[in-house]
């Protein structure tokens, strides 16, 4: 490596990670202020808090990277523009591009990591987290499980297998219940292709119900018929969310398979393209750093710098938020909705490289 890209790294680096540092600690801060007193109330013990805010830590993490890529390309630039050494490198002949392109090249690796640690470690981290949340403090009995054919829920005494859940209905379609004992042996089983809420019980339509025991297998179809059971529309409510433990190629047979039986897939779809989309911000931000870095006057002062990164940066994530929401309410379509602000800012940052690449 050449002098002047590993001097800018070195400038860029430690910026990068104080930046990211200072972010994941303001949030898990607020996040323990605002929860602590539902973990005191639950009487959590102290290992599970510890482990929650623990296994937290990479997600959050990772939602700061992007804005941690922008304040390090701009207070990187920002401090060798005071300390007049990019005027020094100018008058020596160095081009613009020369020390630039080792932030670029770092914002890559980072959102390259970035996407591979949020498909394996912070996906996987999460899941503990949302586990500890769900079954210490919002103390739910039953839990999900997801896989690439179905969701599985595991309820009081009974396991849900359902292919799709319908909110606005509150109908599962493609039902399979099973039945279970104390010592957790089949005694019952049902199929239904419909199983949907009437404000008080269940209506399973179109299925077959079995009972197992010593003497044999009795069996009953029926078109529609009414079962009484514990869970209610609100213990699904988890099946309107994302499936966090599913990768993104789980997800996207999930999805497809979704989509070809009739389904809404709209929100999996979403999420497939916000899983690279978010990612590889950390490359757009970046170059929009060291852009406003450049157009900076020398007089014009760092604050003021990372005042206007933070206002473009913020910007970024409003526009990128809109977008989602344009597509999961199906105004624009998923790879438009969620793209739109990595191909908006990017553009930004084209037209303001071209129009003052050295900044003046």
């Amino acid at each position: 490596m050449r002098i002047i890209p590993r001097y800018v790294l070195r400038h860029f680096l430690p910026v990068f990670m104080l930046a990211l540092f200072t972010f994941t600690s303001l949030y898990l801060i607020v996040d323990f202020f605002e929860n602590m007193e539902q973990f005191i109330e639950k009487r959590v013990p102290a290992a599970d808090t510890i482990a929650y805010f623990l296994n937290k830590t990479p997600s959050v993490a990772a939602q700061g990277i992007p804005m941690a890529a922008l304040l390090g390309a701009l207070i990187t630039l920002g401090l060798l523009k005071r300390n007049r050494e990019l005027i020094a490198l100018e008058a020596a002949g160095v081009k613009t591009v020369t020390y630039v392109t080792p932030i670029v090249a770092a914002a890559f690796f980072i959102a390259a990591v970035h996407l591979v640690l949020g498909e394996t470690v912070s996906r996987s981290m999460n899941q503990v987290s949302t586990k500890i949340w769900n079954e210490q403090v919002q103390r739910r009995k039953g839990h999900f499980s997801w896989g690439v054919e179905n969701v599985w829920y595991h309820g009081q005494n009974v396991i849900y297998q359902v292919r799709f859940y319908d909110k606005r209905t509150q109908t599962l379609e493609k039902v399979s219940l099973f039945f279970l004992d104390p010592s957790f042996r089949l005694v019952q089983r049902l199929d239904a292709r419909r199983f949907r809420w009437d404000g008080a019980r269940w209506q399973a339509e179109q299925g077959l119900f079995l009972k197992f025991s010593e003497s044999g297998t009795e069996q009953e179809t029926f078109d529609q018929r009414a079962f009484t059971l514990q869970e209610t529309p609100a213990d699904f409510s988890g099946l309107e969310t994302i499936p966090e433990e599913l990768d993104w190629l789980d997800l996207y047979r999930y999805a497809e398979k979704i989509r070809q039986e009739g389904y809404n897939s709209l929100p999996y779809i979403i999420e497939l393209h916000l899983r690279v989309a978010f990612p590889l911000s950390a490359i757009v931000l970046a170059i929009l750093g060291i852009i406003i870095a450049l157009r900076q006057s020398m007089h014009g002062g760092i604050a003021l710098g990372v005042g206007i990164g933070l206002l473009v940066g913020s910007s970024y994530f409003v526009v990128q938020q809109l977008g989602c929401a344009l597509a999961g309410a199906g105004a624009l379509p998923p790879v438009v909705g969620v793209w739109a602000a990595n191909v908006i800012f990017l553009a930004a940052a084209v037209y303001l490289w071209i129009s003052n690449p050295s900044g003046g």
